[in-house]
């Protein structure tokens, strides 16, 4: 986003990443959250550029458990083409959205995003991703640390990289702690350092 605003707009841009309540997803215990789940979870609206139609015809082929949260225009579409392997839970409450990461085996992110914060929250949840080599995530998520990245939107490249996930093991809680730094605490007091440092610059008192 910031390349873009000095792109067009032709002004350097502060990033300060949106929050989450890192604590809300990471209350699971170390030994919970180091346990391998039996399903693979995409969380996201069913519209068309979050790709869940290449994770669908990947997972139709891999027959591995796959979980999908979220509703949007495309439900009918998705459902009529997915496999029994592949369940549709809508919307969730809070509670049960982090439940759902806290005990799953891998997370899903197909798409590229400014900042996708779903993925951060599986992230805080200490549960490794399989993730889009492209936008925002490639600053936050180390490939073989983090996950595993694959580099094309087919469901192909997909499966490859499920492959490679399912031979690796990934460190919950270092997962976790690079989660930490999205915490809302950490984000206001960006926001508000942020503000006084602007004022300061423009001789307005705080």
């Amino acid at each position: 986003v910031a390349h873009r605003i000095k792109k067009y707009w032709h002004k350097d841009a502060h990033v300060i990443h949106p929050p989450i309540t890192v604590s809300h997803f990471a209350k699971t215990n170390t030994e919970q959250q180091s346990k391998k789940g039996e399903y693979y979870l995409m969380v996201g609206r069913l519209i068309a550029y979050k790709r869940h139609d290449i994770v669908i015809e990947a997972f139709n082929t891999l027959g591995y458990p796959l979980k999908i949260i979220g509703r949007g225009p495309q439900m009918r579409q998705l459902r009529k083409n997915a496999k029994s392997n592949i369940t549709f839970l809508g919307r969730v409450n809070d509670a049960d959205l982090a439940m759902y990461y806290a005990h799953c085996k891998g997370f899903i992110f197909p798409q590229e995003e400014d900042f996708g914060i779903v993925a951060i929250e599986a992230m805080a949840s200490g549960k490794p991703l399989i993730a889009y080599r492209g936008g925002d995530i490639v600053e936050h998520m180390k490939d073989g640390v983090h996950g595993v990245f694959f580099d094309e939107q087919t469901p192909q490249a997909l499966r490859d990289a499920v492959h490679r996930f399912e031979k690796r093991t990934f460190s919950s809680s270092r997962i976790a702690q690079e989660a930490k730094g999205f915490d809302k605490k950490i984000f206001q007091r960006k926001i508000k350092n942020h503000v006084i440092e602007l004022c300061r610059q423009h001789n307005i008192a705080v």
